[in-house]
């Protein structure tokens, strides 16, 4: 198939900036009116086989990016579409010399003959995988260098690895973040306080923040990692989400170390990870610990103070029970 390319996912964020960044280029080499955008759910087939089989009104190229095509694994195809399929597959094979053709899918069905025969038979494959946060720690640190030089602005690799600890491994949610960041820091190096005040954190990285927090022992470290969360989040909200839920965690997995038997209800992958964190726990860490889930419910409970009223009375009450059960 001559001329014809395949850009795949599964990736659908480096996909679309593949994509994107091609258009541009074929826009200022062969013009706008010669580049051209058709979806196969959109679009009749019928309008589609006129349009790759069409060559230029005035020479030169036509680049076609044709999206959806081979296609997904549903919805099932009926009969017909099947057959209108063929016809344009047919078409793809014997394009005019003129025409360049894209075809862009995500996730296509890769056990259907059309993906079969395009794969086999076109120019080029142009495949986007996800990063794998075991893997390449080094791309995911690379690509954020990249982008915030990109956006205007510096970041080193040290920071470009907090701000994927902080923020998660989604390259979508990540290139907002750093848009954002740089936006605010336009021309100048963004830096660990930058992020940890400006970018939204990751559920993810919220728990580990505070597993590893709690870890330490720290007094100051603990209530610092409380203190900005609520400054992001209300703090009620951090209190039921993040550290009551990683609390409650680790004391199920520490007391499922020294009662082997008693099986601590964590999803094993979770337990595994972090197993690791609680063994530094003594038992009184431990007591320290339920004493400051038991005040705080009962504090909820009996009016004390509410999950609803004032946030910096509420933040600072636990900030206080922190403190002096940790330092």
């Amino acid at each position: 198939m001559k001329n014809v390319f395949l850009a795949i996912g599964p990736d659908s964020f480096l996909l679309r900036e593949f994509i994107s960044q091609y258009k541009k280029a074929a826009i200022v080499k062969y013009g706008e009116f010669s580049v051209q955008t058709l979806n196969i759910t959109q679009h009749p087939i019928g309008e589609i086989i006129n349009e790759v089989s069409s060559p230029a009104f005035f020479g030169g190229k036509r680049i076609i990016f044709l999206e959806e095509f081979p296609p997904p694994p549903t919805p099932k195809l009926s009969e017909k579409k099947k057959e209108e399929y063929e016809k344009l597959l047919i078409r793809i094979k014997d394009l005019p010399e003129e025409v360049v053709l894209f075809l862009v899918i995500e996730k296509p069905d890769k056990r259907t003959k059309f993906f079969k025969t395009i794969k086999k038979d076109c120019e080029k494959i142009y495949e986007h995988k996800s990063f794998d946060p075991k893997r390449d720690a080094n791309k995911f640190s690379d690509w954020i260098c990249e982008r915030t030089k990109k956006y205007g602005s510096e970041i080193d690799g040290r920071n470009a690895d907090f701000l994927r600890s902080f923020v998660g491994n989604d390259l979508s949610i990540l290139n907002n973040e750093i848009k954002k960041l740089c936006l605010l820091k336009y021309g100048k190096n963004i830096e660990k306080e930058d992020i940890v005040a400006l970018a939204i954190p990751s559920e993810e990285s919220a728990d580990f923040a505070f597993s590893n927090a709690i870890s330490g022992g720290k007094a100051e470290k603990i209530v610092n990692e409380f203190h900005s969360l609520v400054l992001q989040f209300d703090a009620g909200m951090v209190w039921n989400r993040d550290l009551l839920s990683t609390i409650r965690t680790l004391l199920k997995i520490r007391f499922s170390l020294d009662s082997p038997q008693e099986k601590s209800g964590i999803h094993p992958f979770v337990e595994r990870n972090m197993k690791r964190v609680v063994s530094t726990f003594s038992i009184e860490k431990i007591k320290k610990l339920q004493w400051v889930l038991t005040e705080i419910d009962s504090g909820t409970k009996n009016g004390t103070f509410s999950l609803s009223g004032d946030s910096r009375a509420f933040s600072l009450h636990i900030e206080k029970l922190l403190w002096e059960n940790f330092k």
